[in-house]
C-alpha cells in the first residue's frame, strides 16, 4: 500500500479515499480477465522461469543491474526469449539476434512504431519532435534536421568542444588543488555536456561549469532517480497494462512533463532572440537552431520539441557514456596508463584530423570504442503495425528438437530489444561482459554475427531511425576524456566500491550501498606527475 500511495502521491491515507480503494479493485478484474482471454504468442520461443505472477518477469529486470537478467536468459536460452509483461498484460518477445534486429530498425523500420506505453512516455519528456515522430512525420522531421548535425558541421564544432573539456579539466583542477579528491564525475561530466550542446546546437551558453543551468539538469536527475525507485516500476508496469492510465491526474505520471516545462521558455526565448540574429540572416551561424531557421521548414512548436529533444538526449547521454569510460578506466589502471602514454606521445592536443583517423591513436580509439560497446543508452521496444515474420540469425531449438529460424509475429506484438545484452552477447562477442578495449585491436567477430549499426554496435542504433547526433557524440567523448586523461589519474574511491547501472533514458551509475544518492560516480581524481 505504501508503494501505491506513492505511486499517486496523495495527500491522504490510501484507506480514506473510497474511490481509490475501489479503482484498483476494478483495475485488478479488468487485468485477470484480459490474462484469462489473451491468446497465447510466440509459441516454441523459450520462457524462463516466472520470477512472479504478478509482475511477471519485468519487476527483476527493472529493479536489477541494467542487462543482468536478459544476459544470463541470452546465455541459458539464446539470444530470442518471451517474456510476461507484469500485470497480466501478455507477452512480450525479447531479442538480441542481428538478422531479428536488422529487421524490425531496418528493413521494416516503419511498420514497428513505438508502443501505446512508450510513445505517450517520451511526448510527456520531451515533446513531438524527432524521438516521438513515426511514418511520414519522422521522414520529413530527419529530413529537416540531417543538415544541422552533418560531419561537416560536426567538425566546425570542435574548437568550442576543445575549450569547453579545458574549462572542465580546469574546473576539475581546482577543486583537487583545493584539497578535494573525490569528484561526482557524472555531475561534472553532465555540465560539462550541457555547456558544449548549449553552444554548438543552440548559441547560447548555460555556463554550467560555473553554477548554470541547474534547473535542467536538477529535473533531469530527479526524474531520472524517481524512475528507479519501486514507485517507479509501478508506473511503469500501470502504464503497459493499461495505457489510458498516462492521461489520468497521477502527480508520479504527469510530473514527467516536467523536463519540457523547464526547457520550452529557453527554447521559445532561443528561437525569438535567433530569428533577429544577423548570424541566422546572414547564413553564418552553424549550430542546430541557427541552420533550422533558416531553412524555415520547422513550426515553432515542432522547432520547441525538437530543442527539448536535443537537450534532453543530447546532454545526458553523451555525459554518461563519459563518465562510465572514466569508471572504466579507474578500475584498469593497465588500460589507463598505457591510453595516457599513447595520448601524451602525440605531444599536443588531438585534433579532429586525429580523432576521425585515429592512425596515430588507435588504442584511444579502442577504449572509446569498448566503452560505448558495454555502456549503450535504453532498451528500444517496438509494436508491429502489421502481421509479419521475423528471421533469426541464431535459430531456437525447441526441447523436441525442432529448429526455429523465423517468428510469425501479429499485428500489435511487442517486441523489445535490449541494446547493452545485444552488444555484450556471448554467442557473438565470447566474454561480452568484460571491458576490453584490446578486443578491437585483433579479430573481431564474424560480420554476418553483428548489427550493422556503427561500428557493429547497437549503441547508436541502426537504420533510419539511428541516433542523428552520434558524431557529435563521438566528438565530445573522445575530445573530453583525451583531454582528462591527458592531465589526471583517476582511481576508485575506495576498494569495495562497486556500481551497477540502471536505466531511465540513459543508463545511471548507481554506487552500491549509496543507492538513496540515486545517479551518482564519485572518483578519486589527483593531477597526472610524469
Amino acid at each position: 500500500m505504501a508503494v501505491i500511495h506513492d505511486f499517486l502521491q496523495l495527500d491522504r491515507p490510501l484507506s480514506t479515499w473510497p474511490t481509490y480503494a475501489v479503482l484498483p479493485l476494478a483495475f485488478f478484474l479488468f487485468l485477470v480477465l484480459r490474462y484469462i482471454i489473451t491468446q497465447e504468442k510466440f509459441r516454441g520461443v523459450p520462457e524462463p522461469p516466472l520470477p512472479s505472477w504478478i509482475w511477471g518477469h519485468s519487476e527483476k529486470v527493472h529493479n536489477t543491474t541494467a542487462g543482468d537478467h536478459f544476459g544470463q536468459w541470452f546465455n541459458k536460452y539464446g539470444p530470442t526469449i518471451r517474456i510476461k509483461a507484469p500485470l497480466w498484460a501478455g507477452k512480450l518477445l525479447v531479442t538480441a539476434d542481428p538478422a531479428a534486429i536488422h529487421h524490425i530498425l531496418t528493413t521494416k523500420c516503419y511498420n514497428y512504431t513505438k508502443s501505446t506505453y512508450t510513445r505517450p512516455f517520451v511526448e510527456r519528456i520531451i515533446g513531438r519532435g524527432l524521438i516521438w515522430a513515426e511514418g511520414d512525420m519522422h521522414r520529413l522531421q530527419r529530413k529537416q534536421v540531417v543538415p544541422a548535425f552533418s560531419p561537416e558541421v560536426v567538425n566546425r564544432m570542435e574548437p568550442v568542444v576543445t575549450e569547453v573539456s579545458l574549462k572542465s579539466a580546469a574546473k576539475i583542477g581546482s577543486m583537487v588543488d583545493h584539497g578535494e579528491n573525490i569528484i561526482d564525475m557524472h555531475e561534472m561530466m553532465g555540465k560539462t555536456t550541457l555547456d558544449i550542446f548549449g553552444l554548438v546546437a543552440l548559441n547560447h551558453d548555460f555556463n554550467c561549469l560555473e553554477g548554470g543551468g541547474a534547473e535542467i539538469r536538477q529535473k533531469v536527475k530527479k526524474q531520472a532517480n524517481d524512475f528507479i525507485k519501486p514507485s517507479g516500476f509501478l508506473a511503469v508496469a500501470a502504464l503497459r497494462a493499461f495505457p489510458p492510465i498516462a492521461h489520468l491526474p497521477i502527480k508520479a505520471i504527469q510530473e514527467h512533463g516536467s523536463i519540457r516545462e523547464a526547457v520550452t521558455p529557453l527554447a521559445l526565448e532561443l528561437i525569438q532572440r535567433g530569428k533577429n540574429d544577423d548570424q541566422v540572416s546572414q547564413n553564418k551561424g552553424n549550430d542546430f537552431m541557427s541552420t533550422m531557421l533558416r531553412n524555415g521548414e520547422m513550426s515553432d512548436q515542432r522547432l520547441i520539441d525538437n530543442v527539448v529533444t536535443f537537450i534532453v538526449a543530447g546532454y545526458d547521454s553523451t555525459s554518461g557514456s563519459i563518465t562510465w569510460g572514466l569508471y572504466s578506466l579507474a578500475r584498469n589502471q593497465r588500460v589507463q596508463d598505457r591510453l595516457r602514454q599513447e595520448l601524451l606521445a602525440l605531444g599536443r592536443e588531438p585534433t579532429v584530423k586525429d580523432l576521425n583517423t585515429m592512425e596515430q591513436l588507435p588504442y584511444f580509439d579502442a577504449v572509446c570504442k569498448e566503452t560505448l560497446r558495454m555502456y549503450p543508452v535504453t532498451d528500444p521496444e517496438r509494436v508491429a503495425h502489421e502481421d509479419d515474420v521475423i528471421p533469426l540469425r541464431f535459430p531456437i531449438v525447441t526441447p523436441e528438437g525442432e529448429q526455429i529460424s523465423a517468428i510469425p509475429i501479429k499485428k500489435g506484438d511487442t517486441i523489445v530489444m535490449p541494446i547493452i545484452c545485444s552488444n555484450r552477447l556471448n554467442a557473438v562477442w565470447g566474454d561480452g561482459d568484460t571491458w576490453r578495449p584490446e578486443r578491437w585491436l585483433g579479430e573481431l567477430p564474424p560480420k554476418d554475427q553483428l548489427v550493422q549499426g556503427w561500428a557493429n554496435l547497437l549503441t547508436f542504433s541502426e537504420g533510419p531511425r539511428n541516433c542523428i547526433g552520434f558524431r557529435l557524440a563521438i566528438l565530445e567523448l573522445k575530445i573530453i576524456i583525451a583531454t582528462l586523461i591527458r592531465r589526471f589519474v583517476f582511481t576508485l574511491p575506495s576498494d569495495d566500491f562497486e556500481v551497477q547501472g540502471r536505466y531511465f533514458a540513459t543508463l545511471l551509475p548507481i554506487v552500491k550501498g549509496q543507492e538513496s544518492k540515486g545517479a551518482y560516480m564519485p572518483l578519486k581524481v589527483t593531477p597526472y606527475e610524469e
